[in-house]
């Protein structure tokens, strides 16, 4: 590994590996950086170790084969924990992200404090180690529980304990309230996402006053004047996207808004539980594009706005670059990392071309046009508006806007 610098270290969820990403100079001046990936099998006993290329290829293998690659394990719902732990039932338990056999047993044995240790756990919170008989663990998940100052060092000292959180915080008390609000009135968000599509399935018809969904269930829709399917349609994607991206990130937020601010930095709230606006003064600068790998390890940019669309195209990418962006419609630019004359991995192409229609406006629809051609064939008109770009030898993908695999490449990273 002489000549290379590590450059981040990451572990997917759940696939039993480390990801250690490295780079090193090009071999002239002005060439570019040669990056490649260290991939580590993180099983307790193994020894198997993948070096792999920028574009995915293997250039060497060391000791044992890596552990196949495994699906995410489920976020446990909040019900669904609890009468677990209330039942003792371990194998429910220990199919939920995050879950050890150590913490299991914590929580069947306290099962009133389940949900609440749960939403810590998965809200990315900071740990607070201890050791539970010979095992050090994140979080204190075992009745004698010792705290200790590293999850590195056996013989680390005790860490303080946190100075106790002022609970009667009005302004913080009233954030909380507010997103537990918001949580309770996005429950419905699979429901509202089965009215849009069977709206969708309508047609250009009025908008009725109730949709049946599966299960006989009847779903109002509550139609504006005048208004047609497919725009009461578009109404409740929109709707459903909010109520979702709440699902997503609101339990976090208020396990977050619970616990209060780290010893020694108190946090102001904002209006939704959030840190206050306004940027540290030594934070990174935000970068003009999102990095996502693909399943075959091709590096996939997406842009963030007009002016970060122009600086990814020509800037960033490469003449042979990989460029897509969905037809008709307001969206990212999106560059898949492929500088071979050959055709892209049709797997990673396809995972590119769902990114560019899920961060689209076309996002709500079914089926999803996606242009795509080298970036040498991407040209600005003279005078045209940030973003607006024109094409030749563009050819066309039609993809559906997939929230999962979106969210799947994102935790990848």
């Amino acid at each position: 590994m002489r000549g290379w610098t590590v450059r981040a270290v990451r572990a997917p969820l759940d696939d039993r590996r480390i990801v250690v990403e490295l780079v090193r100079p090009g071999r002239f001046k002005g060439s570019e950086d040669r990056r490649a990936d260290l991939v580590l099998s993180s099983l307790p006993r193994a020894r198997g170790a993948v070096l792999r290329d920028a574009g995915g290829a293997k250039l060497e293998a060391v000791g044992a084969e890596l552990p196949p690659r495994v699906e995410p394990r489920p976020v446990l719902s909040d019900d669904a924990l609890a009468a677990a732990a209330r039942a003792g039932d371990t194998a429910t338990l220990l199919g939920g992200r995050w879950m050890s056999s150590i913490i299991a047993s914590w929580m069947i044995a306290h099962p009133a404090d389940a949900v609440e240790r749960y939403h810590l756990m998965c809200s990315d919170a900071p740990a607070r180690p201890a050791r539970c008989g010979e095992r050090l663990v994140p979080f204190p998940f075992c009745d004698d529980a010792a705290l200790v100052g590293s999850l590195l060092d056996s013989g680390a000292v005790a860490a303080p304990e946190a100075p106790a959180t002022v609970v009667g915080d009005a302004r913080r008390r009233r954030a909380i309230e507010r997103m537990r609000g918001e949580l309770d009135r996005a429950r419905d968000a699979a429901e509202v996402r089965a009215a849009a599509d069977a709206l969708v399935a309508m047609g250009d018809v009025p908008a009725p006053a109730v949709v049946s969904l599966p299960g006989g269930v009847e779903w109002p829709v509550a139609p504006r004047a005048r208004e047609r399917a497919k725009e009461a349609a578009e109404r409740l994607y929109a709707d459903a996207r909010s109520k979702e991206r709440a699902l997503a990130l609101l339990p976090a937020r208020l396990a977050a808004a619970a616990a209060g601010p780290p010893p020694g930095r108190p946090t102001e709230l904002g209006t939704r539980g959030r840190p206050a606006a306004g940027r540290s003064p030594g934070a990174a600068p935000r970068l003009p594009s999102r990095r996502d790998p693909s399943s075959g390890g091709l590096a996939i940019w997406v842009g963030r706005g007009a002016a970060s669309n122009d600086a990814l195209t020509f800037g960033a990418a490469a003449p042979n670059d990989v460029w897509l962006h969905a037809r008709d419609a307001a969206g990212a630019h999106v560059v898949l990392r492929w500088s071979s004359a050959d055709a892209p991995p049709a797997r990673d192409l396809r995972e590119a071309a769902v990114l560019a229609a899920w961060h689209s406006k076309a996002r709500g629809s079914a089926v999803v046009p996606v242009d795509w051609t080298r970036r040498k064939h991407v040209r600005k008109p003279r005078g045209a508006a940030p973003g607006t770009v024109i094409l030749r030898e563009e050819r066309t993908l039609m993809v559906r806007p997939d929230e999962a695999l979106e969210r799947a490449l994102r935790d990848a990273r």
